[in-house]
């Protein structure tokens, strides 16, 4: 196992000396999408395949296959552990760059896969005070619940209608092509919203939107992202962030949707490169 804060260094890295990704390519399947998603660098040479099935659990597979340049040898890695960590470490190095606040609570909206590999991680970088959750699957709150205990951290699922105010890190995980979260949060919340990754999808509420400082993992999120359809300013892309670029708002916003670039890291660290 690689880390959080290894795999999100290893992202800075892949992001910074840069590689070369097309966007993916998205096929219709019966009942679902299959994703082929290529990357490669001068040492690592990636292609992550998935496929989204509604009808299966989980309802998201993938694979990856990785080739190191140098002696022709080729790896078949995790892609779903690759994918639910990497995610998470992505979130994770944009609260390290960007969050404005570095401890307090942390609000889950979603108990599925990435809202467990997102408890993991920011609770690998950062003090939490507490855990909220939320979710519509009772046995997946109750689940997420008691791992963040076994944690030694105090977890209660949130049931308010406000984002309660000692929450500093707030990740939106779901598939909901509808908003999941109020129209308003604590200023200097730090916002990760990772689930929605199509145009029609959409887990903040645009008002919550218009006063947020925007940022994206890559640009390709501008056209992929439910959230960024139509936006009338500036959102800054994370590589340009690490650079020192910043963006105005009340609190911090960041969309990811996913990109092979990531995948790329997430092998390189897991094959020992960094």
């Amino acid at each position: 196992m690689v880390e959080y804060r290894a795999l999100a260094e290893a992202i800075r890295g892949v992001l910074l000396r840069g590689g070369v990704a097309p966007r993916r390519q998205v096929l219709p399947i019966p009942g679902g999408e299959f994703l082929v998603m290529p990357a490669a660098d001068g040492e690592v040479a990636v292609c992550k395949l998935v496929t989204v099935e509604a009808h299966r659990e989980p309802r998201v597979q993938a694979e990856v296959w990785a080739r190191r340049l140098a002696t022709g040898e080729v790896f078949h890695l995790p892609g779903e552990e690759i994918t639910r960590r990497r995610t998470a470490a992505l979130s994770l190095l944009a609260a390290l760059v960007l969050a404005p606040k570095r401890e307090g609570a942390l609000l889950l909206v979603g108990p599925g896969a990435q809202g467990e590999a997102h408890l993991e991680a920011f609770h690998e970088a950062f003090p939490l005070s507490r855990v909220y959750v939320r979710g519509r699957g009772r046995e997946r709150v109750e689940a997420l619940l008691g791992k963040a205990q076994g944690m030694g951290l105090e977890a209660v699922e949130w049931t308010g209608e406000e984002v309660p105010e000692d929450v500093a890190f707030l990740v939106t995980a779901t598939n909901s092509p509808t908003p999941v979260l109020p129209e308003r949060v604590p200023p200097g919340v730090f916002l990760a919203a990772v689930g929605s990754y199509l145009p029609h999808m959409r887990e903040v509420p645009e008002a919550l939107l218009a006063r947020a400082a925007l940022y994206c993992d890559t640009e390709d999120a501008l056209l992929e992202a439910g959230e960024l359809q139509g936006v009338g300013r500036p959102v800054v892309p994370l590589k340009e962030a690490l650079l020192g670029r910043r963006a105005e708002g009340e609190f911090v916003l960041f969309k990811s949707v996913g990109h092979a670039l990531f995948d790329l890291a997430a092998a390189r660290a897991y094959l020992g490169l960094g």
